[in-house]
């Protein structure tokens, strides 16, 4: 039976001379992989472009249980972009969010709170002008609400670090192993703190930004298990500081 749902792309990459393997988080069924046969013929209804990363799609397909590959049989855009693919620093965000999604959301489990999330904030970064360089730092803090690991800020006092490992704030002890340093920390509970219409208030230098975001890799890494890291990361970081 044909089904109509939504999805946001996350990866592609060409199979064979002109299909696709396209890997999309979608509404009803999570993280899925489906072959898009032909999409790089001459006469093909499922255009190469539709598939760029973070792309907010419209589908329809017929779902099979236990299939590796999935099959859609009609396709187009959602919400069209303005800028989002057009200008480097947020297209190297969204290489970023695209990997982190990839990465961390499990494949056939469902989860409508985290679509709607990650749908509406790629809405929010494409329509931003400015002031958008802590996005990512503010959308992996709340990705990690939906994974279950969400920092606890509840008990904050200054000079207070981050325990990576418990995922709280605390007086910084010899026992505490895996911390972001007492002034970092300070920054990143004002990040936690921050919704994301008021991103714009956080004024982050550029070593904060990159130290902040190796932090939270590891902070992701110690939660997640089989998490080893990212690769996009690095190029984020140079782009945005």
């Amino acid at each position: 039976m044909n089904e109509h749902s939504r999805g946001i792309v996350l990866q592609h990459i060409r199979y064979g001379d002109t299909s696709l393997i396209v890997k999309i988080l979608t509404e009803n069924h999570g993280m899925v992989s489906f072959l898009v046969k032909g999409a790089y013929g001459k006469h093909s209804r499922f255009k190469p472009a539709f598939f760029q990363p973070l792309t907010l799609l419209e589908f329809v397909s017929n779902m099979k249980p236990g299939r590796e590959l999935q099959f859609m049989t009609e396709v187009g855009v959602e919400i069209p972009f303005h800028s989002l693919h057009n200008e480097m620093q947020k297209n190297s965000i969204v290489i970023f969010i695209s990997e982190l999604l990839s990465k961390t959301s499990l494949e056939n489990n469902p989860n409508s709170l985290l679509f709607g999330f990650v749908h509406q904030s790629i809405q929010w970064l494409d329509l931003q002008d400015r002031r958008f360089a802590d996005f990512h730092l503010h959308f992996m803090v709340e990705l990690s609400r939906h994974l279950g690991f969400y920092p606890k800020s509840d008990h904050y006092a200054p000079g207070d670090v981050f325990d990576l490992m418990d995922g709280l704030f605390k007086p910084m002890h010899p026992s505490v192993f895996h911390a972001i340093p007492s002034g970092l920390s300070t920054q990143f509970h004002e990040l936690c703190q921050t919704p994301l219409d008021a991103l714009w208030k956080l004024h982050l230098s550029r070593e904060q930004r990159r130290s902040l975001l190796d932090h939270m890799i590891v902070y992701y890494r110690l939660h997640l298990p089989g998490f080893k890291g990212l690769q996009s990361h690095e190029v984020l970081s140079v782009v945005l500081g």
